[in-house]
């Protein structure tokens, strides 16, 4: 994370550390990286935190309430990042 020019690095990375580590390949993780990439919005972080929760909800299985909101997050930080 770049810290010189994107002032909310320091705190989003402490928030990735934190996704990392309390909720690994969940659906949890999945939508924590796609609010933290829509946080890091026009950062070069944004692509890389959509691309991890894009590729740690290929490997989960679909059918609950987490896991709809959490590929509702994923669309959403989707849209925003790429339109």
């Amino acid at each position: 994370m770049d810290t010189r020019y994107d002032p909310g690095a320091l705190t989003r990375a402490s928030a990735v550390r934190v996704a990392e580590s309390n909720k690994a390949g969940t659906w949890d993780a999945v939508e924590a990286l796609a609010v933290l990439a829509i946080s890091a919005q026009g950062t070069p972080d944004a692509a890389v935190l959509l691309e991890r929760a894009a590729a740690t909800a290929e490997k989960l299985k679909a059918g609950s309430w987490e896991s709809v909101r959490a590929l509702a997050w994923l669309s959403r930080a989707q849209t925003e990042l790429r339109g």
